[in-house]
């Protein structure tokens, strides 16, 4: 098994502080790239996230639109609809009736 101080006898002395500095340059590069800069990988992941919670509640309110929407026409073409949705949702009554209200 080659050892690094093998691989480092056989690399010159002049070639061994380049690549020291190359080694360097690459660390600090990618310092900056994943920590420090404003569009860094840090940010990148939490603008996915947000994202992907952002087009889960699109989602949500596009289906409880389409939702509201039926109901809504419902109400407007349905005369016996409406008159339901009021007594149960409003607690609305004929003028000669009593209402019970029982909650659980």
């Amino acid at each position: 098994m080659v050892t690094w101080e093998q691989i480092k006898a056989k690399i010159p002395p002049l070639l061994r502080r380049k690549y020291m500095l190359y080694v360097c340059t690459v660390f600090v590069f990618l310092i900056v790239v994943t920590v420090w800069d404003d569009s860094s990988l840090v940010n990148w992941a939490q603008s996915t996230l947000e994202l992907r919670r952002m087009k889960r509640e699109k989602a949500y309110y596009e289906q409880q639109l389409k939702t509201t929407t039926d109901v809504l026409q419902e109400l407007r073409t349905n005369n016996d609809s409406l008159e339901k949705f009021a007594r149960e949702r409003y607690g609305f009554h004929h003028s000669d009736e009593d209402v019970f209200v029982i909650v659980e």
